[in-house]
């Protein structure tokens, strides 16, 4: 198949990566223009970019669908479809009509559910059981196209968003090479979403990412594997940011308050909520590497009765840290 691959970020490098694994080698893709990252702001090409280059795909950089030299690059290429996947861009109308029913879109969702620019992570925030993955025709309106086919996998209690992302993009790869075919011969017949059914996935907020210990166990395990491997939640602690990017729930109670901690036979970290405990397994105090439980224990010796803050309860708790947010 003859495919132009549009996309940007992390979802759409992994879900290029399956598709090679799957020998579907676009023949050229479009992403975005290399953008400042970081405290030193340097210039970083999107993940897409950076591993259609380490393969040797012929790229193209645009700063947006409209830009000028796009239609000339597709009109050029005259591919037999257009796929696009966690592109950050609307197409609109006049170029999707350059491919009429042939510009696809790949979402990491059981669409007409989490429509939107974060769908992994509001179904992890939601503590869903069962997510999936979309190939759909591409329409004008948010991620409301008709249905080519979709593909389950099962949410596991400790999935991250990265380990759920990657999951969801090498079903995609295998939904796209099973059905993209058919669908391209005419043997399969796009089928419309059911609107009444559709939820929409906001973008995260950066106030999202602070934890508030009043909050049920469940709530805040959710919040954590949301927003892991990065950017994190984070927490106050010691007048500074405190990342939790792992935890465990808890069966036992040892009736701590929200946010206190308490050393388990020396090695383990606990931490109340408002309803149940939590062990903590990943850390990263700002400006260090991140670490174990056991390592942060050895490192910073947090003393008995020492509580996590949430929002409000400190006056002082500024972030160091700059750059990318790591929510794009």
């Amino acid at each position: 198949m003859e495919i132009i691959f549009f996309g940007n970020g992390d979802f759409a490098s992994d879900l290029l990566d399956g598709m090679l694994r799957v020998e579907l080698r676009p023949r050229a893709v479009i992403t975005g223009p290399d953008r400042p990252v970081g405290r030193g702001l340097r210039r970083t090409p999107s993940p897409v970019a950076a591993l259609a280059a380490s393969v040797g795909l012929p790229l193209h950089k645009f700063a947006g669908p409209r830009e000028a030299g796009l239609r000339e690059v597709l009109s050029r290429e005259r591919p037999q479809a257009v796929l696009v996947a966690d592109y950050g861009h609307l197409i609109p109308r006049d170029v999707l009509d350059l491919f009429p029913e042939r510009f696809l879109n790949v979402h990491p969702s059981l669409l007409p559910l989490y429509r939107g620019a974060a769908p992994i992570r509001r179904a992890l925030l939601d503590g869903v059981e069962v997510s999936g993955v979309s190939l759909m025709v591409m329409v004008e309106s948010l991620d409301a196209g008709p249905l080519i086919g979709q593909a389950e996998t099962p949410v596991l209690p400790d999935d991250d968003a990265g380990e759920l992302r990657r999951r969801l993009a090498l079903r995609g790869a295998d939904l796209v090479a099973e059905r993209l075919p058919r669908y391209l011969r005419g043997e399969l017949v796009a089928e419309p979403q059911d609107e009444s059914r559709a939820t929409y996935a906001a973008p995260v907020e950066k106030h999202e990412l602070r934890i508030d210990w009043g909050q049920p166990a469940v709530y805040v395990h959710n919040r954590v594997r949301a927003f892991a491997p990065r950017p994190g939640a984070w927490t106050c602690w010691r007048g500074g940011r405190l990342k939790i990017l792992r935890t465990r729930q808890r069966r036992e109670a040892s009736g701590l308050r929200a946010g206190e901690l308490r050393r388990i036979n020396g090695e383990r970290l606990v931490v109340g909520t408002g309803e149940g405990e939590l062990e903590l397994l990943l850390l990263q105090p700002e400006g260090r590497k991140r670490m174990t439980a056991a390592e942060f224990l050895r490192g910073y010796r947090p003393a008995e009765g020492e509580t996590f803050s949430s929002p409000g309860g400190e006056r002082h708790c500024v972030s160091k840290e700059s750059g990318d947010d790591g929510l794009g």
